[in-house]
């Protein structure tokens, strides 16, 4: 039985990479712990801990880059990347301070953060999943317009638990009814092999009634899901959901369109335009997802059953932290 909390074990998205510039800063809130991003002069990104531990100012809410530190907007102390005390300008040594330091990785665009809620570094088998290189479908990511700022959905602060979306992955008949499919898509096969979940879901023609378009998911963990669509109109996107605190967890989906050979540096209308669209087909389930209680022991239909009891055990793992309070209430009976 999955013990939800809003702690689990994973890779998170905390951003997109073009938010933050060399030489920015930007409070974050993630897991209930307040941090900041900073990048330095050189590119490079930290995020540690917010606060000071001079006397507690928040480094993100005015803190500037200099010399590849945060210096703090209160008295000027300055933090490396590594979270340790460089400077302080009215004295002659720093002191031997840190702050607690992320785990981070770039890849696609996107800034994804380590979180173990034992505080432990990234695991062996635990691998962030890669869009292109995981798939074993033609394109690579050159191939594809970047994803920020054009194609993204960014919804922050939704009372909403990353389990429902996760759940997805293995719901084939809330198409037609959600998201009006004219046939219902089929699971047409899943495996779990250590933190992943791979899946293909077939979607029929409603002339011929055969698969047309078939979903490749590659899931790591509640918050993170990475999935391509191939047939006719073939694209990639990445769904995350992060925790912000008990109560709320940031959402996010960036879609990576292919490049239109006649236009390979800018993105035409026709894909903005389709991009935008993709706000009203995350909404279709955010709906749904507002107001949705977690059911322990679903009354399951027969399609429901091989793929949802073998996501909920695999979903187990991640669950490490006490299972504690949410937004979405579980409920053992209805």
């Amino acid at each position: 039985m999955l013990k939800l909390s809003m702690k689990p074990t994973g890779w998170f998205q905390i951003g997109w990479s073009a938010q933050i510039a060399p030489g920015g800063v930007v409070p974050m809130r993630y897991f209930g712990a307040d941090m900041v991003a900073f990048r330095d002069e050189a590119g490079d990104l930290a995020v540690m801990d917010a606060h000071c531990k001079h006397l507690g100012a928040h480094l993100g809410y005015g803190g500037k880059v200099k010399n590849g530190c945060v210096v703090c907007p209160y008295h000027g102390w300055m933090w490396d990347k590594d979270g340790r005390n460089a400077q302080i300008p009215y004295q002659d040594k720093p002191t031997g301070a840190g702050l607690r330091t992320r785990h981070i990785i770039e890849r696609h665009g996107l800034i994804f953060m380590w979180h173990d809620p034992a505080g432990g570094p990234p695991r062996e088998g635990w691998e962030l999943p890669d869009l292109f290189a995981d798939f074993d479908l033609p394109g690579s990511e050159a191939d594809c317009y970047p994803c920020y700022p054009q194609a993204i959905v960014d919804k922050p602060s939704e009372p909403i638990h990353p389990q429902l979306i996760q759940e997805n992955a293995a719901d084939s008949m809330h198409f037609r009814f959600t998201h009006g499919a004219p046939e219902d898509p089929e699971l047409l096969w899943f495996e779990t092999p250590g933190t992943r979940w791979r899946s293909r879901m077939g979607f029929k023609s409603a002339k011929t009634k055969q698969v047309a378009m078939t979903l490749h998911t590659l899931n790591m963990g509640p918050g993170l899901s990475f999935a391509a669509f191939d047939g006719r109109n073939p694209y990639r996107l990445i769904l995350t959901a992060t925790p912000v605190d008990d109560a709320v967890s940031d959402l996010r989906v960036s879609y990576f369109l292919p490049r239109d050979p006649a236009s390979p540096d800018v993105m035409p209308q026709a894909k903005r335009d389709f991009a935008h669209h993709t706000i009203e087909l995350f909404e279709e389930d955010a709906r749904i997802w507002r107001h949705q209680v977690f059911v322990q022991r679903p009354v399951f239909a027969k399609q429901d059953i091989a793929g949802y009891m073998a996501l909920r055990k695999w979903g187990e793992q991640f669950y490490e932290a006490p299972e504690g309070t949410t937004p979405t209430r579980a409920v053992v009976e209805l």
